[in-house]
């Protein structure tokens, strides 16, 4: 691992990251940009309508990382933190789109593999949860992913 990462990642949200991993070498900091309900829930019901298109996301993740017993390439992390969404709802009531903002909180688990002949790639897999507390407390969306990182 270095002091920084950047990349992209494909999925739920998907888009552009950036990460710090801390000096203790156990923990990172993540921050992510991107698209939201692209793969999992484009059409969804959400309080009097529905989702019929994909939004943005915000989210900065709290990470906690520590090499495999097999391979001390392989790290597994989780985490947590604050996630932004936006999303235009469609009602029955109204035949223009509603831009709906929600505030929540992401769980996610992964695993990042740094190859050793590649020292400034890594690559990862990721499988978490986005929990909405305002204004719909309660409501549920998977996320993850997968994607690559250039460390530097």
């Amino acid at each position: 691992m270095k002091d920084w990462a950047a990349g992209f990642r494909v999925g739920e949200p998907g888009g552009f990251m950036v990460k710090r991993y801390l000096p203790n070498g156990r923990n990172a900091v993540e921050f992510n940009f991107g698209s939201y309900g692209g793969l999992w829930g484009t059409n969804r019901s959400y309080q009097n309508g529905e989702f019929r298109n994909i939004g943005f996301s915000l989210n900065a993740l709290y990470l906690w990382h520590r090499p495999t017993l097999v391979n001390s390439d392989l790290h597994y992390y989780y985490g947590a933190g604050p996630q932004f969404v936006s999303r235009s709802l469609f009602t029955s009531t109204s035949q223009f789109a509603e831009t709906k903002r929600g505030l929540g909180a992401a769980g996610i688990a992964g695993m990042e593999y740094f190859p050793i002949d590649a020292p400034n790639l890594s690559f990862f897999a990721e499988l978490g949860l986005y929990s909405e507390l305002l204004p719909n407390p309660f409501f549920l969306h998977i996320q993850g992913g997968v994607g690559v990182k250039v460390n530097f």
